[in-house]
């Protein structure tokens, strides 16, 4: 069974493995689903359409599953669905989505620290952090293994592609490109994330053919669709250069121009 503090409050209705922990002062609403392994420190608030996969762990004032902040929203058949092996620290927020129907999803072995926000119908990959303060705002996508520092915001719709860094402080509206690292409001992007691939194991021809496509796509001072061309023309087509590629090419909100920029690349 599991094992639930007295004062605790779990709905009878809620779906609960046998070996979950829920600690003093918990609050489970009656349509959550809770997997094996989880672990709710104390304090913690799930309700909503929420379902948390295995071993994830809740810190206290954890909130998850709310409805979303948006005047819009039409119904409570709106879901939040978590992954496996997440860790959400005090005070983090993640909410359900809008319309009826859809979801806001976290993958799985991601970091949410210290009131760090997840808002509606946001898509997360696997291994992302959300550093203290960090807040996405509605249907926002994040690529596996990115990384988003400290206070931090996004606006609604930004995707920020696979192995990307955000450096703290951070304002974007634009979209950042997978393997690149970007700073400022709507500063633009630095450089290659350099470090994150080299400890993430990435081969040396790799990183090669990035930092090409780094000089060719923010340093040419071509437009975004010649430099694009010009990769395809002269950068090996690794499945990293093509990724990049695919994601620029399919932007819509405009992709974050360089740091030295004079804007915004659309």
């Amino acid at each position: 069974m599991p094992k639930i503090h007295p004062s605790a409050v779990v709905s009878p209705a809620a779906e609960i493995a046998d070996d979950v922990e829920i600690g003093p002062l918990c609050y489970i609403g009656p349509q959550v689903k809770i997997g094996p392994g989880c672990r709710l420190i104390a304090q913690c608030h799930v309700s909503g359409r929420t379902t948390l996969g295995s071993n994830n762990i809740l810190y206290p004032f954890a909130a998850l599953g709310q409805n979303a902040q948006d005047y819009k929203v039409e119904s409570d058949e709106t879901y939040l669905v978590v992954g496996n092996d997440n860790i959400f620290r005090e005070g983090t927020t993640a909410h359900t989505g809008t319309k009826p129907g859809t979801t806001t999803r976290i993958g799985n072995g991601c970091m949410f620290m210290n009131a760090s926000h997840v808002a509606h119908n946001c898509q997360i990959g696997d291994q992302v952090i959300l550093v203290g303060f960090a807040g996405l705002a509605g249907y926002c996508e994040i690529g596996d293994h990115a990384l988003i520092s400290g206070l931090t915001g996004l606006h609604q719709f930004c995707r920020v592609g696979r192995f990307a860094i955000i450096s703290g402080g951070s304002a974007l509206s634009k979209d950042v490109p997978p393997f690149m690292m970007a700073e400022g409001r709507n500063g633009g992007v630095k450089m290659i994330n350099l470090v994150g691939l080299q400890r993430a194991g990435f081969p040396a021809a790799t990183i090669r053919a990035l930092k090409n496509v780094f000089k060719i796509y923010y340093r040419s001072e071509l437009s975004p669709a010649n430099a694009l061309q010009k990769i395809r023309e002269e950068v090996p087509p690794l499945p990293e250069v093509v990724e990049f590629i695919e994601f620029c090419a399919n932007s819509k909100r405009g992709v974050l121009s360089a740091r030295h920029g004079s804007g915004n690349r659309n």
